[in-house]
């Protein structure tokens, strides 16, 4: 059940990749044709949501490949290199938007964007909408919060209606033959061009939280292991892993118990543990449990049916 929801995971998230990389182009396409700044700079922050995407799609394809235990080190992932090259572009791609922009107001704009370029921004605020709802929906499959893919849709749809207000209101200018309004669109390309910057900005830091948490420390590991040390029956701990599975993650353990105790028992002892696992961790949503005798050939004391065992305490 975990493997498939996130395999539905993923798949909401390459259709969201493939959708805002042809948003991109189009956008780009259309901002070139009919000489808008205001919609070139659109088409760089769809750019940006495509990086962010590409990154979470990495992310999912390589938890879901290769496992991995916590206490390992490892190279930089594939995607956090992505994610810094994608950056870099987008800090270039925004600082290069608001400086022609820039120039192209100090210069004079003696003409308008044609109506094309209004199209396309409404068009593309439409496909956004349906590609946020799309992978929202398999998200919600997996029972994670979308405060992150709601932000993300607030400033695409922001940007998206900053460069409708600039294009509408140069092509206004030129309705009412009022040149001096044909600078609005080059001024919404500066306000998109600080979005884009921003963008690029938050991408970074989110590799960085992400790399920040993707493997437990020793803290994380002790807190998990003190945590089913304390639940009644449970003798000893052994080959704690826990491994990222997308966004969340999966606890695999075996625990050592009575030997002496029914099967039964047993199960219920690891139904215990997961309970306690998944209740105070919120990062865990599912715990496998292996269940094992404890060598009796070693004295202990377990807190699960003491009097069963005092043959065996020396």
């Amino acid at each position: 059940m975990t493997e498939l929801r996130g395999c539905n995971a993923e798949h909401g998230t390459k259709v969201a990749v493939l959708g805002l990389l042809g948003l991109s182009v189009i956008k780009g396409t259309a901002g070139w044709l009919t000489g808008s700044r205001a919609l070139m700079a659109d088409a760089c922050h769809s750019a940006a949501d495509f990086a962010g995407a590409t990154t979470s799609y990495l992310e999912m394809r390589r938890a879901g490949r290769t496992p991995r235990m916590q206490a390992s080190e490892e190279r930089l992932p594939p995607e956090a290199v992505a994610s810094v090259v994608l950056s870099a572009l987008l800090l270039v791609a925004g600082l290069e938007i608001g400086l022609n922009s820039l120039r192209r107001m100090i210069v004079g704009v003696d003409e308008a964007p044609g109506w094309g370029a209004v199209a396309v921004i409404v068009l593309g605020i439409g496909i956004r909408e349906g590609l946020v709802r799309y992978r929202k929906r398999y998200e919600s499959r997996l029972g994670l919060r979308s405060d992150s893919l709601r932000a993300e849709n607030r400033s695409d749809i922001f940007a998206s209606l900053t460069a409708l207000v600039g294009t509408v209101g140069a092509m206004g200018g030129d309705l009412l033959n009022m040149p001096v309004l044909y600078v609005l669109d080059p001024a919404a390309g500066i306000v998109i061009g600080v979005f884009v910057i921003r963008s690029g900005c938050q991408l970074v830091l989110g590799v960085m939280k992400s790399a920040a948490r993707r493997n437990l420390n020793e803290v994380d590991l002790q807190a998990l292991l003190e945590a089913v040390q304390r639940v009644d029956g449970v003798v000893a701990v052994d080959d704690l892993k826990a491994k990222e599975q997308g966004h969340y993650v999966v606890v695999e353990m075996i625990i050592r118990v009575n030997p002496r105790i029914t099967v039964y028992e047993g199960n219920d002892i690891a139904q215990r543990v997961r309970r306690q696992l998944t209740k105070r961790f919120l990062h865990v949503t599912d715990a496998h449990i292996h269940v094992q005798p404890y060598d009796p050939g070693y004295p202990y004391k377990s807190n699960h049916h003491e009097e069963e065992m005092t043959s065996l305490l020396q």
